[in-house]
């Protein structure tokens, strides 16, 4: 029995329910369970119907796998810790390079949980008509949103996300902070110019202001009236553009992997982490930017 573990904010949760389908459909005895308790929380019913049922079986997985994780009460925990492995209960933690590991698709013995972001889409390319079926974004759009939409349909568009905010912190600063920054912006909004027609750039960010006093854009958009519980609006909106500029997030990585567009032009840095390690993160396909 295999268990995804959906956890983190929604291009989190995201990555890690692909996989779980592409699992099921080579593993029948496959489920996942909700681990959701920052950002906010569990977005995948809100935001694409995908009903979330809880049965005693969900229960009692998610039981085994707070026992497995536990670091807590180690005179309890650890006699039932080692039972548990002896019966063939474990937890797969994915290395943090994100890279593709095709020993993970193989059906397990026992139960095995599956504890990472799953974010390479060699881990559900497989399995892309139906995860396109299941993200069909629920659309309770006001009129702003409108009008950038039909501005997104009727314009050569391009989306620029731009995330900082959070990752400024000092934590996460050190693993993804500064790998998009000015320089990366301004060769992608270059590049873009040099080969399409008329671009019309679409920005989204969480530090807009950051943008407009950095990033000289020209024939641009600032999108700005989605936050908070409402912020997965902006990814629908980045999804319908006809080209993207990703930064190294999963929630543009998948604004840009759920546009449809045939001819799209998806521009991404040839790095996720500041580590300046190498990751299967971002598609073949995407022209990666480098030397910035």
């Amino acid at each position: 029995m295999d268990v995804i573990i959906i956890f983190n904010g929604l291009g989190n949760q995201m990555s890690q329910y692909a996989f779980y389908l592409n699992k099921k459909s080579i593993n029948k005895s496959t489920y996942f369970i909700p681990f959701c308790e920052d950002h906010n929380g569990l977005e995948l019913n809100k935001v694409f119907n995908i009903k979330i049922r809880e049965t005693y079986l969900q229960t009692l997985l998610y039981v085994l796998f707070r026992i497995l994780l536990t670091d807590k009460i180690q005179f309890i925990a650890k006699p039932v810790q080692r039972l548990l492995r002896f019966l063939k209960c474990s937890i797969i933690k994915e290395n943090f390079n994100y890279n593709f590991n095709k020993e993970y698709l193989t059906p397990s013995k026992g139960i095995t949980y599956y504890y990472g972001g799953w974010h390479s889409e060699k881990y559900f390319c497989n399995s892309k008509n139906e995860i396109l079926k299941k993200f069909k974004f629920i659309i309770p759009l006001n009129s702003e949103n409108i009008t950038h939409l039909n501005n997104i349909y009727t314009t050569n568009s391009v989306s620029i996300h731009v995330r900082r905010g959070d990752y400024l912190n000092y934590k996460n600063f050190n693993l993804f902070g500064d790998v998009c920054n000015k320089a990366y912006y301004e060769k992608t909004i270059e590049y873009m110019y040099s080969i399409i027609k008329q671009p019309h750039f679409f920005v989204f960010s969480n530090d807009m202001e950051w943008v407009k006093s950095n990033l000289q854009i020209n024939n641009v958009t600032y999108v700005t009236c989605n936050s908070g519980f409402n912020s997965w609006i902006d990814m629908y909106l980045m999804s319908n553009c006809k080209h993207n500029i990703v930064s190294n997030s999963t929630f543009s990585w998948w604004g840009a992997w759920l546009n449809t567009n045939n001819d799209k032009i998806v521009i991404s840095s040839n790095l996720f982490f500041k580590t300046k390690e190498f990751t299967d993160i971002y598609p073949k396909s995407w022209i990666k930017i480098s030397d910035y």
